[in-house]
C-alpha cells in the first residue's frame, strides 16, 4: 500500500496536500465524529503511484533554510491599525505590503455563518476579513492550488497560517518560488469547526439571537488580552476568555486536534520565512516598550523573510530581542501542549449531551478569582502596575 492510508490519524494535519495532489481523485477528506477532517483513500481508484505519500508533510520533513534567525519586538506606528489587530499588527502590515505590490495574501476568514476558511485577498477590503485571531481549525480548501496558479503567473503570494499548513503548502508545491512568502503563527492547537458551531448555537440561544460576529481578541473590550466580543442583531456582549466554556477549554488545551499534542513544529526550527505571535511577558525584558495596546514578536527565519520585513520596517517601532525571551512565555515554541486527560471525553460528549448541559459541564468552575483580577486590572492603568512591580522588585 503506497498511499496516505499509512498515516496515523494522530499525525495528520488535514493540510489537504494529498487530496489536491492525487492524479486519480482517489482521496476524499472525510469529517470524523469530532469534526476534524482526515483523508480516506478509495482503494479501487488508487494506482499506488505514491504521489500522496511524497506530498505528505507528516511523512516527509520540510527542511528549513540555513539562516541565522533573530528576534524582534514590533508595534505598529499607526494606532488605528494597531487597535484592529490582536497584538502589534505585524501580520496586517506585512500583508498590506504584498497587496500594495499587486500580490495576493492567503489567510483565515469567517464566512457569513462564521465558518473559518482560508481565502485569497487581492485588495485591502478583503484583507480586513483575515484580521484578528480565530481559535478554530481553518479549512484550507483549494487555496494551495490557487496559490500555485498565482505563483506561476508571476504574482507575489503571501500565505499565512499555522506551521503545519505552511508545511503542507510547501510539500504540495514541491519547489521553491522566489515570489512566494510564508508567514506562520505561533500556534497552540486547533479545536474543530463542529465544536465551534455547537458553541455558537449555544451562545445564540443564550442571547436570543443568531451570533453574527465573534471576536476572540477585541481590544475595545479586553485590551491586549483574551477578552472577546459577540454580536447578535440586537445586542453586543463581552466574552471573558477564562470563564467561557469554549474559550477556556481552548486556553487549557483540552479541545485540540490530536496531531497538535505531538506537533513537530512546536519549536524554533520554523520552516516559514517569518514567524509571528504575541510577545507575552515583553515587559520583563523590555520595560521600555509601550505594551498597553499590544506587541508582536517576530522571528525572521530566512533571507526572503528578512527582505520582506525590511520592506515594511518603517511602519513599526522595532526593538531587537533574544529568541529565548520570546520562547519564555510562548511555550509552543519549545514543546507541544501536553494532552490533558479530559481530551479523551470532551469530544465523546459533543453529540450525546444537550448543548446546555455540555457547555455547563466544561465551563471553568473556579472563575471568581479571575473576575476579581479582571476588575482590579481595569481599575489600575498598566504604567501604574509596572511602577508598583518595579518598587516591590527593588525592595527584595
Amino acid at each position: 500500500m503506497n498511499n496516505v492510508s499509512v498515516v496515523n490519524y494522530k499525525d495528520c494535519f488535514s493540510c489537504r496536500s494529498c487530496f489536491l495532489s492525487c492524479p486519480k481523485n482517489a482521496i476524499e477528506m472525510i469529517e470524523n465524529e469530532e469534526g476534524f477532517f482526515y483523508p480516506k483513500v478509495t482503494e479501487d481508484k488508487c494506482i499506488d503511484c505514491g504521489i500522496c505519500v511524497k506530498k505528505c508533510p507528516s511523512l516527509n520533513k520540510v527542511e528549513r533554510e540555513n539562516f541565522e534567525q533573530y528576534g524582534l519586538a514590533v508595534v505598529a506606528k499607526d494606532k488605528n491599525v494597531l487597535l484592529k489587530s490582536s497584538s502589534g499588527a505585524a501580520s496586517s502590515i506585512i500583508a498590506n505590503k504584498i497587496v500594495t505590490d499587486g500580490g495576493v495574501v492567503f489567510g483565515s476568514a469567517y464566512d457569513d455563518n462564521l465558518f473559518v476558511q482560508h481565502i485569497a485577498c487581492k485588495d485591502f477590503s478583503e484583507l480586513e476579513r483575515i484580521k484578528g485571531s480565530k481559535y478554530v481549525e481553518s479549512f484550507t480548501g483549494d487555496t494551495f492550488k490557487e496559490a500555485k496558479e498565482y505563483l506561476e503567473n508571476g504574482l507575489k503570494v503571501l500565505y499565512t497560517g499555522s506551521p503545519c499548513q505552511i508545511a503542507g503548502l510547501k510539500k504540495y508545491l514541491g519547489k521553491d518560488y522566489e515570489n512566494l512568502y510564508t508567514l506562520d503563527l505561533i500556534c497552540h492547537g486547533v479545536p474543530s469547526r463542529k465544536l465551534f458551531s455547537k458553541y455558537l448555537g449555544w451562545l445564540g440561544n443564550r442571547n436570543n439571537g443568531k451570533i453574527i460576529y465573534y471576536g476572540f481578541r477585541d481590544k475595545d473590550v479586553g485590551g491586549w488580552s483574551c477578552g472577546g466580543k459577540i454580536k447578535t442583531k440586537t445586542k453586543t456582549k463581552i466574552v471573558e476568555g477564562a470563564c467561557d466554556p469554549y474559550y477556556a477549554t481552548f486556553l487549557r488545551g483540552e479541545t485540540y486536534r490530536e496531531s497538535c499534542y505531538s506537533c513537530p513544529f512546536a519549536n524554533t526550527n520554523r520552516i516559514s520565512d517569518i514567524t509571528i505571535g504575541d510577545y507575552w511577558g515583553v515587559k520583563k525584558n523590555h520595560p521600555e516598550i509601550p505594551s498597553e495596546n499590544g506587541v508582536s514578536c517576530i522571528i525572521i527565519n530566512s533571507k526572503k523573510g528578512l527582505n520582506l520585513f525590511n520592506a515594511t520596517k518603517s511602519s513599526f517601532n522595532c526593538y531587537e530581542t533574544k529568541i529565548e525571551n520570546i520562547v519564555e512565555k510562548n511555550l509552543n515554541l519549545s514543546k507541544p501542549v501536553q494532552r490533558p486527560f479530559v481530551r479523551s471525553s470532551i469530544y465523546l460528549d459533543i453529540d450525546r449531551i444537550d448543548e446546555r448541559i455540555y457547555f455547563k459541564k466544561y465551563k471553568r468552575k473556579n472563575f471568581v478569582g479571575y473576575r476579581i483580577h479582571r476588575i482590579l486590572s481595569r481599575m489600575f492603568p498598566m504604567n501604574l502596575k509596572n511602577r508598583i512591580k518595579a518598587i516591590l522588585g527593588r525592595k527584595r
